[in-house]
């Protein structure tokens, strides 16, 4: 469905209306860039989580054999524990899961609205931006 360009009458009406347009339009493509660094950014954060998990998980499987193979009192084996207890915090830690709030489902779901209302408002005004373009040039002055 077209959009109503007849209601524009003169160029200084068809300049108003594309440069409100082209100004909306730059909005909504910088908030498709920030959508897609924040995405960015959570995958990258999830990545770097993963490793870290599984680099303390293979910590804790081979310091804890190693420990309960250590004379007891021993600087190694005091050594060796602090590291698999520390290892063993931080993972514990890792593994619990984030404080999510009531709200972090609504955030979530207002976030892939976000993301597709910039889906689809993008190539709406491009195609306003065209047609009051086309009309533009259909005008005497």
């Amino acid at each position: 469905m077209p959009f109503p360009v007849n209601l524009l009458l003169t160029w200084a009406d068809c300049d108003a209306a594309k440069e409100s347009l082209e100004l909306e339009l730059r909005v909504f493509t910088v908030r498709d860039s920030v959508l897609d660094l924040r995405a960015d950014q959570a995958t990258d954060r999830a990545t770097d989580r993963a490793s870290t998990r599984q680099s303390l998980t293979d910590t804790v499987a081979r310091l804890t054999p190693l420990v309960a193979g250590l004379a007891a009192g021993t600087a190694e084996r005091l050594t060796n524990e602090r590291l698999l207890r520390s290892a063993t915090r931080r993972l514990e830690d890792l593994n619990v899961a984030p404080v999510a709030g009531a709200g972090a489902g609504v955030t979530a779901f207002l976030q892939a609205v976000d993301v597709r209302q910039v889906a689809v408002q993008v190539p709406e005004l491009q195609q306003a931006i065209a047609e009051v373009t086309a009309h533009r040039a259909t005008l005497t002055a």
